[in-house]
């Protein structure tokens, strides 16, 4: 064994192990948290052979601010009344401590803190995620469920239809909205221009499909920030797109009836309570939730409580006809969960990585910011996809940023 696990063979391992993790996209569910325990299991073979350096003080301090998300709800469940329900959640977060853990482990790996590893993990990713709604296109095509109804029943089929790969929409849209956010750099590398500009295309078209608002409001903001402030792009390619980007949203507006009618409701939702759009639903989500936060303000019901004290509530409410919906918000998630001592550590975690951030690069801020906006209106880290993807990228980038600073 010791043999087998010799230095060449376990740094090439922990590489493919880590590039592995940008294919993603195109493993079922049930197969990637076996892809994470393998990278962890490697990780810590690794420490013990090649590292076992513990006071390693830049590393230490980003492993532990951004364990932050899980030690709050793990102390959450020395009080919550739901521990069986707290116990499967606690399970399925545990990802927001092993990715800090393992890349801690990790810090002095020679490989994966590369430029070029970097690059490559990002054209992994952009090129499965293109691979997997491409194939999911043909696979419509081949049933015959490309009609004139496609936008309107594309939601529904992706859900449903798609069996061991079905994925709700949010987390479709923030697998293609990464894409795109890695397509910037990609872009510069001049043998990758065609292939990212179609590639663009295709994934343009496929968020609009999904027609999730938050994610093509999203989209659109960082898009346009990454052009204005843009010194090296020219004025006359600026105005072309800031045309081209009008353009296209006023057609899709005007003759794609099945998506603009997603975003009518955000005009229409204030004048009536009782209007069942997703905007008006979230209004009232949050409605419910702030007075459950305001009875138990300091440390929360505990996790898997928090939901079961949103459920009973929204049960005695008309407007949510008997069904269950959990906070729509990632921060209010929080405080129902683990109050406002959670929430207040949640936020520090956040404040923390933005600001090494934005030391950083363009993409590793538009990536933070883009998870910080979609946590106000979406629960990212109740789900599987939501809190792997969340996690590999914040800790990634931390450490690749913070690991990197002496040569910068």
């Amino acid at each position: 064994m010791v043999k087998f696990f010799n230095a060449s063979f376990l740094d090439n391992s922990i590489k493919l192990l880590f590039l592995n993790l940008f294919l993603f996209p195109i493993y079922p569910d049930n197969v990637k948290p076996s892809m994470l325990g393998l990278f962890c299991l490697f990780s810590i073979i690794y420490f013990f052979k090649k590292d076992r350096m513990f006071n390693h003080k830049k590393g230490i301090s980003i492993f532990f601010m951004n364990s932050i998300p899980f030690l709050v709800v793990l102390l959450s469940m020395f009080y919550t009344s739901n521990f069986t329900y707290g116990k499967i959640l606690l399970l399925r977060l545990l990802p927001l401590f092993l990715f800090p853990f393992s890349f801690y482990l990790l810090k002095s790996n020679k490989k994966i803190y590369t430029n070029r590893c970097l690059f490559l993990g990002k054209l992994f990713y952009y090129s499965t995620t293109l691979f997997l709604f491409i194939v999911i296109f043909l696979y419509f095509l081949y049933k015959g469920y490309v009609t004139e109804n496609y936008f309107l029943n594309y939601s529904y089929r992706i859900i449903f239809q798609l069996g061991k790969y079905s994925i709700h929409p949010i987390y479709a849209s923030l697998y293609t909205s990464i894409a795109l956010l890695f397509s910037i750099s990609l872009f510069r590398v001049n043998k990758f221009k065609i292939y990212v500009l179609l590639g663009n295309i295709i994934l343009i078209v496929h968020l609009l499909l999904l027609s999730r608002k938050s994610a093509i409001f999203l989209m659109t903001g960082i898009f346009l920030l990454y052009l204005f402030f843009n010194k090296k792009i020219k004025i006359k390619i600026k105005l072309i797109a800031f045309l081209s980007i009008f353009i296209l949203g006023i057609s899709v507006y005007n003759f794609v009836p099945d998506i603009s009618n997603r975003f009518k409701d955000l005009v229409s939702f204030v004048n009536s309570n009782n209007n069942k759009s997703s905007s008006n639903l979230r209004i009232n989500i949050y409605k419910t939730s702030i007075p459950l936060i305001k009875e138990k303000p300091y440390f929360g019901y505990g996790i898997g409580a928090g939901e079961d004290v949103l459920f009973q509530k929204e049960n005695t409410i008309n407007f949510f006809n008997s069904k269950n919906y959990n906070s729509h918000n990632q921060y209010l998630g929080y405080a129902l969960n683990a109050g406002l001592f959670g929430l207040v550590f949640f936020l520090f975690f956040i404040f923390k990585n933005l600001k090494i951030a934005f030391q950083n690069s363009f993409e590793h801020s538009s990536l933070i910011v883009f998870f910080i906006l979609l946590m106000f209106v979406e629960n990212i880290l109740d789900r599987q996809n939501g809190i792997l993807f969340f996690s590999l990228f914040i800790n990634y980038f931390a450490f690749y940023a913070v690991l990197n600073e002496k040569q910068k």
